[in-house]
Parts: C-alpha cells; sequence; structure tokens
C-alpha cells in the first residue's frame, strides 16, 4: 500500500518535453506524449528508474510535413528515446530495421479522465500509421493507494485490408539488475531460454549471463555488451531487480495475460536486451499475434508495479513472493 490515498496528476516539465505526472505516495510516472506516447520517467522515492538516450532529451519531430516516411526513417535512424513504449511485433518486419515513426517518434493525442474514486486515467493516442495503417491508443490507469498501475494497449486496423501484428511492450531501464521470468518444461528453447542470436554478442555470453533459479530463468544485466534472451513460457510475467543506487533493490513487475496455444511475434512471451552502448536494459512483454479485419481492434492489459525487496530472490518461491508484493488489483 502506498503512503497515500490520493493520486494526482500535473502538467509539466521533464527533460525538455511537455509531461503529464501522475503521482501516487512513493510512486511517479512521468507521460510525454510529443515522442510515441511514451511513459517517459518512472520514479520511486524519488529516484529514476528509466532510462532516456541524453543526445535526445527535449528534442520532438515535426511528422506534420513529412510526405515521404521511408526516407525520414533513413535519415533519422534509430533513435533510442528511451522510457516505455508500445512497438508491433515481430520485428523482422519492420521497414528499414526502425520501428514505425508515426507509431514510436510521432505525437499522440492525450486525454485525462479522473474521477471521484481517485481512479485516474490518462489516454494516449497515436494518428494512424502511415506504413501500418495501426493506430496505437495506451491508457494508463492508476489507483490511489495502491503502487500498481495498469497500461492498456489498443491495437487499431483502420485500413481497408487484414492485418496481423502483435503488441510489444518495451521498457528501458537503468542498469544494473537481474531479470527474472518463467520457464516452460516443455520450452522449444534449451533449457526454456531463447538465445537471439542475431543481437550482439547473445550466443557468446549466454553461459555468463543466463541462470536458472529452479524452474526460473534469470538474466543478469549490467555489462557494456548487446544480447537478448526470451521466454516462450505458459504464465505473462518478468520480474526485474534493479540495483538503484543511494537506495538498494527494487522490484519491477510487468504482468499480461497468457495466450495459450496462439502464436507471438518473436516465440515468445517476454524478453530480455542488454545494451552494449548505454546504461539500460529492456524488459519487453508480448501479446499474441492479432489478425484484425478492418475496424477491429485488440487490447492487451498490462499491470506493472515497483516496490522495495530486502534481497535478491534466492528461490523459486521467494521470486513468485515478491511477485504478490503490493499486489493489490486497481478496480
Amino acid at each position: 500500500m502506498g503512503d497515500s490515498e490520493h493520486v494526482s496528476i500535473t502538467h509539466g516539465r521533464y527533460k525538455g518535453w511537455d509531461s503529464w505526472h501522475l503521482r501516487q505516495g512513493p510512486l511517479e510516472l512521468v507521460l510525454v506524449p510529443q515522442v510515441g506516447g511514451r511513459i517517459m520517467g518512472m520514479e520511486w522515492l524519488g529516484h529514476n528508474l528509466s532510462f532516456t538516450d541524453p543526445n535526445l532529451e527535449g528534442q520532438v519531430v515535426d511528422l506534420r510535413g513529412i510526405q515521404d516516411v521511408r526516407a525520414k526513417k533513413q535519415e533519422m535512424g534509430f533513435l533510442l528515446w528511451g522510457g516505455d513504449k508500445t512497438w508491433l511485433a515481430p520485428q523482422t518486419r519492420w521497414t528499414d530495421g526502425v520501428p514505425f515513426l508515426d507509431l514510436d517518434s510521432g505525437p499522440f493525442d492525450i486525454h485525462v479522465d479522473q474521477d471521484e474514486s481517485a481512479v485516474l486515467r490518462v489516454r494516449m493516442t497515436s494518428q494512424v500509421c502511415r506504413e501500418t495503417s495501426v493506430q496505437i491508443t495506451r491508457t494508463v490507469t492508476m489507483q490511489g493507494g495502491i503502487d500498481e498501475w495498469i497500461v492498456t494497449h489498443r491495437m487499431l486496423n483502420a485500413s481497408t485490408e487484414v492485418i496481423e501484428w502483435g503488441v510489444w511492450d518495451v521498457s528501458m531501464v537503468l542498469k544494473s539488475g537481474k531479470v527474472y521470468l518463467p520457464r516452460r518444461e516443455s520450452s522449444l528453447y534449451p533449457k526454456g531460454v531463447r538465445t537471439f542470436a542475431e543481437e550482439g554478442e547473445s550466443v557468446q555470453i549466454r553461459n555468463e549471463v543466463v541462470g536458472e533459479l529452479e524452474g526460473i530463468a534469470v538474466i543478469t544485466c549490467g555489462q557494456p555488451r548487446a544480447y537478448k534472451f526470451g521466454v516462450d513460457a505458459e504464465e505473462g510475467w518478468m520480474l526485474g531487480v534493479l540495483e538503484v543506487p543511494g537506495l538498494g533493490l527494487v522490484g519491477y513487475r510487468k504482468e499480461v495475460p497468457a495466450f495459450k496455444g496462439q502464436p507471438y511475434g518473436h516465440g515468445c512471451i517476454a524478453e530480455v536486451y542488454n545494451s552494449d552502448r548505454y546504461p539500460y536494459f529492456e524488459m519487453e512483454i508480448h501479446g499474441p499475434i492479432s489478425r484484425l479485419k478492418p475496424g477491429e481492434s485488440f487490447e492487451l492489459e498490462e499491470r506493472q508495479a515497483l516496490f522495495d525487496v530486502p534481497q535478491w530472490p534466492r528461490s523459486e518461491e521467494e521470486v513468485r513472493q515478491y511477485l504478490k508484493l503490493h499486489q493489490e488489483h486497481i478496480n
């Protein structure tokens, strides 16, 4: 339970961007709709846990006059804005190997709804993507007295054709830490963990950074080396334990429903990427590939939470106990 029964929202500035600050007890989320509808900052007891690229802070991309989106993407390259965002999976279908410009770098409209029961909902909606004809809405819900929040990802097919994409949420958090993931006994991957061979040194470094804690995979993130691993579990959760200077260990839980038997964009429900260039790693969680007719939409409800943890988990039971901390669901 947080220190306060109230939730508040204020409009301000964050690292040069227009921002909306959602606060509840020790938790603060900083929304930046100008750049991909992101949760750009995630603070716990005054300590920021989210990575942003210092070279891009405060910048925005004016896409209104851009006629050739592909050319603009090639000019800009892959911009690591930071924070928490919604991508479309699989990555192999991205044009030019870069996230879709309107969804990743474009402005989102923002609408705030607060009711008398101290439940706050902030909805950020993209323009229709000119590359995919997808419109993304990210709704962030926070309730007074509960340290958990919800990110509802809505993917709308605004085209005249059938489309197939998966919702893919990516949180860029500051190093160092460990990520705990469930493994499936009948997994397609060795010891229940997929190695993304095309990502940096994943093959070479696997034995150094991938461990086991009974039925749990443990990915250690801290080195300046690029690698990525994932799990095809039948449970939709991941737990990060972050080392926060001046604060200690902080737990970060991400949880979605598991859609058993349905395909996932990368063959995994949860993934971890570690950067070699910047001090961040990514906690990524997926919805299934959805086949949408024109006008149809798909929603994925993702529950996230921050909380203090006393020590590194020593067993699968402790990991699962940490998952339940502050797990008081929003109405």
